[in-house]
């Protein structure tokens, strides 16, 4: 069967992940706006549609070149084949969808990243995944860093009170926060695991530092946080790889300096929040949340559609912001928009699924004992920090994200289950076998 050649994979892929992480299109076309522009309606440029279409297609017809290995693999998969089931209910919301028409429009493209993430996760091994993710992050840090730096009319913020705040290609400053904070961590991980070698080395640790100013220039509270969030899981995940008896004090520690600082912070949250300018009213999310749970009570079970709650006047969401009292976009939380979008009955495989990744993932770092298994909790733990205040699931790196997380995580899992398991021939049978681990 007819194939692309391997090396023109490679680039499609890390061009892919780049483009989809951290493309500046949305920026330029908005010119230097300080909020999205929604590039996918009739009126708007072509140029990221387009583009986001042809990877899309692309990674349908990659999939159909391999498509025994594809369905095997995630036939093998629970929360693949959940999350399956999820997409089947986002496809099909446009029955009961508000905005019909923009269900379906969303959800094919919602398929397309799907598309994308399944192709990276199952068509490369763990390694190579991991050095394209890297190469793409790099890439995106060091043009976030000219765009700030050279390109400051694009690059910084310069209205309200944002104003001076680095956003790099992105349209606000909390997505550069929490995109360079997961950066971060990631390289750091990626440079852990030695994964390069001397001057690409070298590059990764430049690019490390270029990173961790990004976050810094940003004045993003969310991605400090998260920063220091994702640090403390990437110290913790390391103490699960020690013996038992080392991991108990490691994690014994940590929990004491976690329960420490947790009291410390709630004792002065006011003092703290006010340092970066914040409250503890949440910006108005502990408005919207209460009438959020209350739109959800009033279609419980199939939900609104597919991006069918949200919209310009007329719609479901009307109500909300009376109740609330502003024009909310969204619903500020990305699991309470899932509820909004399919109910409780398509929320249900969609948290099954989720669940199921969170426990694999610890478990892979916990029986793997290499350090690159980290990286799908570290995912997690992304997806978790960033939906809680904010709706980010659907967004389509976001999403990518997930799906590679989700069926990474079970890949190198029974890669690991399959070579523990073989018998494993040496020339000095007195010399204990070294288990094999995915390349």
């Amino acid at each position: 069967m007819l194939r692309l050649p391997r090396y023109l994979e490679y680039i499609f892929v890390c061009f892919a992940l780049w483009f989809f992480l951290g493309n500046p299109i949305n920026l330029i076309t908005s010119g230097g706006a300080g909020q999205l522009v929604d590039v996918y309606t009739e009126n708007s440029n072509f140029l990221l549609p387009g583009i986001s279409m042809a990877i899309y297609a692309t990674s349908f017809a990659l999939l159909l070149f391999r498509w025994k290995l594809i369905l095997n693999r995630l036939s093998s998969s629970p929360q693949a084949i959940l999350l399956i089931v999820f997409l089947f209910f986002i496809l099909a919301s446009s029955q009961w969808s508000f905005r019909p028409s923009m269900t379906s429009r969303r959800s094919i493209l919602l398929m397309g990243s799907t598309a994308l993430a399944v192709f990276f996760s199952f068509s490369f091994s763990f390694k190579q995944q991991l050095r394209f993710l890297a190469i793409a992050l790099g890439i995106n840090v060091v043009i976030c860093f000219i765009f700030g730096l050279l390109l400051p009319e694009y690059g910084i913020m310069h209205d309200g009170v944002h104003a001076g705040a680095w956003r790099g290609v992105h349209t606000h400053k909390n997505k550069l926060g929490s995109q360079m904070a997961l950066t971060t961590v990631l390289l750091l991980t990626t440079q852990y695991s030695h994964l390069f070698k001397r001057r690409a080395s070298l590059f990764l640790n430049g690019t490390i530092l270029l990173s961790t100013f990004l976050v810094v220039a940003s004045k993003s509270t969310t991605g400090l946080l998260a920063t220091a969030a994702m640090t403390l899981t990437f110290f913790i995940c390391n103490t699960l790889r020690l013996s038992y008896r080392y991991m108990v004090i490691g994690v014994s520690s940590i929990v004491l300096a976690v329960g420490a600082a947790s009291i410390y912070i709630q004792a002065n949250a006011d003092e703290l929040l006010g340092l970066f300018g914040k409250t503890t009213g949440l910006s108005g999310r502990d408005e919207i949340w209460p009438g959020v749970w209350h739109m959800i009570s009033r279609r419980p079970f199939l939900g609104y559609g597919y991006e069918g709650f949200w919209g310009t006047a007329g719609g479901p969401a009307d109500l909300l912001r009376q109740i609330v009292g502003w024009p909310a976009p969204n619903a500020h939380n990305g699991f309470l928009e899932i509820l909004l979008a399919v109910g409780w009955i398509g929320g249900f495989f969609f948290f099954v699924s989720f669940f199921i990744t969170i426990v694999k993932s610890f478990q892979l770092v916990r029986m793997s004992k290499q350090s690159y298994a980290i990286y799908p909790v570290l995912i997690i733990v992304f997806l978790i920090l960033g939906n809680m205040t904010e709706s980010n699931f659907f967004n389509h790196d976001v999403w990518i994200l997930y799906i590679w997380a989700s069926l990474s995580s079970t890949q190198i899992m029974t890669t690991f289950l399959e070579e523990k398991t073989k018998p494993t021939e040496t020339s000095n049978p007195l010399k204990r076998a070294e288990p094999v681990y995915p390349s």
